[in-house]
């Protein structure tokens, strides 16, 4: 069974470049929310950090990461952010095993 791979990248922008980035990274969610074997794509506002910023990517699997890879968009996407970011980003990337939902009266469940 092929497991989920979660994708965070954190990183920090100079306010004179918020809005080249907000430009920037929601055009690659939206292309990349369109790609086989993505789940989700977003990008988040840390509200306790001026300046930062998470992206969380969900793909079915590393098959579909790496496809995502070799996607037209991806490299000119990349090539944009860098000069954006006021020091280097963090990504990690997250096998998934499993996965629970909480439920507020029976606390973890599985989604199977």
């Amino acid at each position: 069974m092929a497991c989920m791979i979660v994708v965070t990248g954190r990183m920090k922008i100079a306010p004179e470049n918020r809005e080249r980035y907000i430009e920037v990274t929601t055009e690659m969610c939206r292309r990349s929310r369109e790609e086989d074997g993505c789940h989700g794509y977003r990008v988040y506002a840390d509200l306790e950090q001026d300046d930062r910023y998470v992206i969380v990517e969900e793909w079915a699997d590393d098959a579909a990461l790496q496809r995502h890879f070799a996607e037209p968009h991806t490299r000119p996407f990349l090539a944009a952010l860098f000069p954006l970011l006021a020091e280097p980003a963090d990504a990690l990337f997250h096998t998934v095993a499993s996965t629970q939902r909480l439920d507020p009266e029976r606390g973890l469940v599985s989604l199977d």
